[in-house]
């Protein structure tokens, strides 16, 4: 997001589509130094940045060189982060899986330090949203309608859609040759190019309209409220499966925890829109919280 001072004759810009202009004070950066939340000591594990993404929302890095959002995300990726980097007009998404965490990080600190350099890889929520939008104008790489006008838009799409194909092909067994990581970087930037002419905009709108209601119900204090509504469910429902079958206090609390959450979700699906993702998070919550730790350790003596 930019000012919108240098740009009074918007229509002067070639080949300007589906952009949104916005005043500084509009962007994620001045938002949070007017009313954010600052973060007193940096989170250390994926945990605990999740949990604090879903109580206060978006976190926000900035220097003078990038700016890095962790966002909690639902649907497909529920129980992931996104992260989105912009630097300058270059703006990347990237996903942050709970379950490899660990392997490829290490500690939020490594992350953070890998998600604001240059060197940050990762096409897999791009890739989805790039299929996802070429479904919705229904584009298809390998079939080209010569009867059809397509416009820079959807050239960039199908362009991108047929590299990476290729990119694939050729990949084989060898996926570090120079061609291959040639065809990733232009695929890249292809990427790069459909989200800001098509992706950027209805993102920018949504977010606007959310904020609107966000603060418009106080939605806050209600994402807090749900996170704690989604422990006692889950946790009445685990002890009701060990209270009729005591043998289940012999497995793994997580094992138990996915068939409880089943019961949970079937009972309802509203509250659980979100966060179905996070069991291990949840878990963490029964053996540490006051509220749950003396019944949680009573029902799994040996496993919890």
């Amino acid at each position: 997001m930019v000012d919108t001072e240098p740009f009074q004759e918007l229509d002067e810009i070639a080949n300007l589509e589906i952009v949104h202009w916005a005043k500084k004070g509009e962007s994620f950066r001045e938002r949070a130094l007017e009313d954010g939340l600052r973060v007193e000591r940096l989170y250390k594990t994926f945990a605990e940045l999740y949990c604090a993404l879903e109580e206060h929302g978006p976190f926000i890095i900035a220097s003078s060189m990038v700016d890095v959002v962790f966002v909690a995300v639902g649907g497909e990726f529920d129980g992931h982060v996104m992260v989105v980097r912009q630097s300058g007009r270059n703006i990347r998404r990237f996903l942050i899986r709970s379950d490899t965490f660990e392997d490829e990080y290490g500690s939020f600190q490594n992350c953070l330090d890998h998600m604001g350099s240059n060197n940050a890889v990762g096409v897999e929520i791009e890739l989805k949203h790039l299929k996802d939008l070429a479904e919705t104008l229904n584009l298809d790489p390998e079939k080209i309608d010569p009867a059809r006008s397509y416009g820079r838009l959807e050239t960039d799409i199908i362009a991108a859609l047929q590299l990476w194909g290729v990119a694939q092909d050729l990949a084989g067994d060898d996926p570090e040759t120079d061609y291959v990581f040639r065809l990733g970087f232009s695929v890249g930037r292809l990427f790069s190019s459909a989200q800001n002419l098509a992706t950027l905009e209805p993102d920018a709108d949504r977010a606007m309209q959310y904020e609107k209601s966000y603060r418009e119900r106080g939605k806050k204090g209600k994402s807090k409220d749900r996170r704690a509504k989604r422990l006692d469910h889950l946790f009445a429902h685990i002890q009701k499966l060990v209270n009729v079958n005591p043998d289940l206090s012999r497995m793994k609390p997580i094992e138990v925890a996915k068939l409880a959450l089943s019961d949970a979700v079937e009972e309802d699906p509203d509250l659980w829109s979100q966060g179905q993702g996070q069991l291990e998070v949840y878990l963490s919550a029964f053996a540490s919280e006051d509220k749950f730790r003396k019944l949680y350790r009573a029902m799994f003596p040996q496993t919890g």
